[in-house]
């Protein structure tokens, strides 16, 4: 099975089981309203299944089975009453200062870090599931954001981009081999103003936005529908399976990361290793040229001179 079969699967058996369970856990939510009732100060103070029903306390306390505000930076406490629950001063400060580093990483690694906000909204702040999720999109949209005004100005970091691919590989028909592959970095310089030279000097070197513009547009329909997709998710699936449903996902997508990095580390060092080989054999020969060139002057033979010239243009060459 290829990849694209493989994620085509995921994502239809993702879909198969939201449209499966979402009538089931509305069913559930129903049957065991009255089993978990919290106390909601509006209209005198009625009783509530779900905190997310009660406009403006939307947060949860088991302990008290009490719907609250949480205030930001809060400093007095008064227990079991909605409008001043728990004092939140020191856990705001350090939430902000995690929360603030947690979103420059994420922003310097180019994902969006709902998987990392979500939890720490959750453990940290003390936010229930889905007000966590909701200010996991705020942040993340905030941090797209600056991201973007950041690199709209950059350019893609290869600077040598050329009309064509690249070279036919001569050991394998049908298959474009890079322009530097497999040569040492004198040789990619001479190779980059042998490309120059030709085509009666009008050639140039092209390069590109750091960001593809192109792929944007193609995500962005995909991203709304999702979010559209996340938004009846959340209005209709109780916090427990919320949670399950997002372990799950998170779960599979720190798999394929993980396995993204291995690949790309593996990939990164066997360049490295290979360029410290090219730059080895292209200094070696190097200096094998200056050696024969110098032992050739040294033996002052007017019959040899032929071998010093050409002593010579392979040092050049080199």
């Amino acid at each position: 099975m290829s990849y694209l079969h493989r994620q085509s699967f995921f994502l239809v058996l993702l879909l198969a089981l939201v449209i499966y369970i979402a009538p089931l856990a509305a069913a559930a939510e129903g049957k065991c309203a009255g089993e978990g009732q919290f106390t909601c100060p509006n209209c005198g103070g009625i009783q509530v299944s779900d905190c997310m029903d009660c406009d403006g306390y939307l947060f949860t306390d088991y302990n008290y089975g009490l719907c609250y505000n949480r205030k930001l930076f809060n400093t007095n406490a008064d227990n079991g009453n909605s409008d001043n629950h728990y004092p939140f001063l020191w856990t705001d400060i350090v939430g902000t200062i995690v929360w603030f580093l947690t979103a420059g990483i994420a922003t310097a690694c180019g994902v969006g870090g709902g998987g990392i906000y979500v939890p720490m909204g959750i453990l940290l702040l003390r936010f229930p599931p889905k007000p966590a999720s909701g200010l996991s999109q705020a942040s993340i949209f905030g941090a797209s954001l600056g991201g973007i005004l950041v690199n709209i100005r950059k350019r893609h970091p290869d600077e040598h981009i050329r009309d064509t691919k690249g070279t036919p590989s001569e050991s394998q028909p049908g298959k474009i081999m890079s322009y530097e592959k497999g040569k040492g970095p004198m040789e990619i310089e001479g190779d980059r103003q042998k490309y120059l030279d030709g085509g009666d000097g009008k050639r140039k070197f092209y390069t590109r936005p750091v960001i593809d513009y192109d792929m944007a547009l193609f995500l962005a329909p995909m991203e709304m529908a999702g979010a559209v997709l996340g938004v009846i998710i959340q209005r209709v699936f109780p916090n427990w399976l919320f949670l399950c449903f997002a372990a799950i996902v998170l779960g599979f997508t720190a798999y394929k990361t993980f396995k993204k990095f291995f690949a790309a580390y593996a990939k990164d060092k066997a360049a490295k290793e290979e360029r410290i080989e090219l730059t080895r054999r292209e200094s070696q020969k190097i200096l094998e040229s200056q050696k024969k060139l110098e032992s050739q002057k040294e033996s002052g033979d007017s019959g040899e001179g032929g071998d010093a010239s050409e002593a010579v243009n392979d040092l050049e060459e080199n």
